[in-house]
């Protein structure tokens, strides 16, 4: 299913030893520990394609914002044929998806699964293959996927979708973007000397739990050929020569407020510029328009790599307006010109502080801050009782002591000598992090497979915490209740399981409760303390 003739991305290579991973269990009794790797498989699958759906939707989005950037009738064709990929891509999934959950049903007869929320209440979900019961089951999804006819269907609406999505394309694109897309079913294989459909390799006794994951695995392969088609149509919108439905001139001012004493500067730019090509310039203030028989009273500005620099003095405090027109060579050679028009404001200096990430700031920690709406001069900020650090244009680091907790800082800013404001901040102190055990795992019952494959505790901030701030654990402790019976606790150094942890999950049967105990954490706000958290072996 995956690409021909190109470099193999970690995810590909996952996949791929997932197939060896089919090879062994049609060979052995297909054992628990095995029917647990497949769930770790089928869930990386998914948070896989559910991140490739958001890359993908956040590129729609780019060409939402392309209309208004260079103009629709610019992008019509690429804007249009990404609206069609879209609804061809949503429509090739939910088809996908559909033919999981009813296999899922053939399968277990319902296609919903009761399980243990983590604030432990029960409540029904779809079905995937960690709660699948009858995950070894080979005969249900055979006849399902191969005599019911199924998977010839999924063939022909795979083969049906990706030959619609090469049409997007131009004709002599599509054969470079057929290998890139993948998605490849008109194969043969060969099973002991004897010749395979698409079908039978990938379902024919296959179990239900293989059966699921690979179901998924094509979602994420569809989610990746509307990836590769998304670029393609991106790419298609060139800005190198004159060849628009539109083209106008533009000012784009570094900022259109200005104040006394500081300039004016912005760039003037063809919407579709070409860098290879310089413009000239021709400016002049307080006009509503310009037009070539006024270019002897304008001012000219010479432009590079297909941009001019405009720079003007902000003299007294007001309203300010200019007109011009940019001269271009277009591809005939011929001068064309386009007119552009801008205003800006002078004010006066003033100044705001404001906390970069919340309205307050965190004792013990670097706070970063930021002085905006500062004339030229220099200027002077101080926050009383705190140490601080500049980090460069107007921005600070602040780190308030401890002892400030449940108080206020006042902070004041000067320019030139000048009072520009003032702003109070309330300090308070930084929230104790989450105790987690690998990924994002506390609480619920868990198959040792997972467990084993996160062994390290962690220590994470909320998510309303704005800061990145790292906590490293020092010391933990572990321990087992089997049947209502507490052993001893086992001490780990750092944040890793040590080898007798490990060794003890590995022999845990079933029910087996582990807490997480006594977790020291530190990080630049001190030492912690954490609340303990525990895991039940499935």
């Amino acid at each position: 299913m995956g690409a021909t003739n190109c470099p193999e991305t970690p995810r590909q290579k996952m996949i791929q030893m997932m197939y060896l991973v089919y090879t062994a269990m049609l060979a052995l009794n297909v054992s628990a520990n095995i029917l647990d790797a497949f769930v770790v498989v089928d869930d990386t699958l998914v948070t896989s394609t559910t991140n490739a759906t958001h890359q993908n939707n956040s590129d729609y989005s780019w060409f939402e914002a392309q209309k208004t950037i260079l103009g629709e009738a610019k992008i019509h064709d690429a804007y249009t044929n990404a609206q069609k990929l879209k609804k061809e891509t949503n429509d090739m999934v939910k088809f996908i998806e559909t033919m999981r959950r009813d296999l899922i049903y053939a399968v277990d007869g319902d296609s919903l699964a009761e399980v243990v929320n983590d604030q432990g209440k029960k409540v029904k979900v779809s079905k995937t293959v960690s709660t699948i019961t009858k995950k070894d089951n080979f005969d249900i999804p055979t006849d399902f996927m191969i005599r019911q006819g199924n998977a010839e269907k999924l063939k022909k609406k795979i083969t049906e979708y990706k030959n619609n999505i090469l049409k997007l394309a131009k004709s002599s694109d599509r054969e470079g973007l057929k290998r890139a897309i993948g998605l490849d079913v008109d194969v043969k294989y060969k099973k002991e000397g004897d010749s395979q459909t698409w079908e039978e390799h990938n379902f024919d006794h296959i179990i239900a739990a293989a059966s699921v994951t690979l179901l998924n695995k094509m979602t994420g392969e569809v989610r990746n050929a509307e990836s590769t088609m998304l670029n393609y149509l991106k790419a298609s919108i060139s800005a190198d020569d004159f060849k628009f439905d539109h083209v106008e001139g533009r000012a784009i001012p570094k900022s259109q407020v200005v104040f006394t004493g500081d300039s004016y500067e912005a760039d003037i730019i063809v919407a579709a510029y070409d860098t290879k090509v310089n413009p000239e310039v021709y400016y002049k203030m307080g006009a509503d328009t310009l037009t070539q028989d006024g270019i002897g009273s304008a001012n000219k500005l010479e432009g590079e790599n297909g941009v001019v620099k405009l720079k003007l003095g902000a003299g007294g405090v007001g309203d300010q307006k200019f007109a011009g027109l940019i001269k271009v060579i277009g591809p005939d050679g011929q001068p064309k010109y386009y007119g552009f028009k801008d205003k800006f404001t002078v004010l006066k200096p003033s100044a705001t502080i404001a906390a970069d990430k919340m309205n307050v700031l965190y004792a013990g920690i670097a706070n970063p801050i930021s002085v905006s709406g500062v004339g030229s001069g220099k200027i002077s900020v101080s926050f009383p009782g705190c140490s601080m650090s500049s980090t460069g244009n107007n921005t600070y680091n602040v780190t308030v002591p401890t002892s400030l907790i449940g108080k206020t800082v006042t902070a004041s800013v000067s320019s030139d000598g000048k009072n520009m404001g003032s702003t109070t901040f309330r300090v308070k102190k930084v929230p104790d992090p989450r105790a987690v055990l690998g990924a994002n795992i506390r609480g619920g019952k868990r198959p040792k497979a997972e467990i084993l494959a996160n062994p390290m505790v962690r220590a994470v901030m909320g998510e309303d915490f704005a800061f990145d701030l790292k906590w490293k654990v020092n010391s933990f402790r572990v321990v087992f209740v089997s049947k209502n019976i507490e052993e001893p606790p086992l001490a780990c150094n750092g944040g890793t399981l040590s080898d007798n942890v490990k060794a003890k999950i590995q022999k845990a049967s079933a029910g087996t409760v582990i807490y997480f105990q006594d977790i020291k954490v530190s990080s630049e706000a001190g030492t912690r303390t954490l609340d303990e958290f525990s895991v039940r072996v499935r």
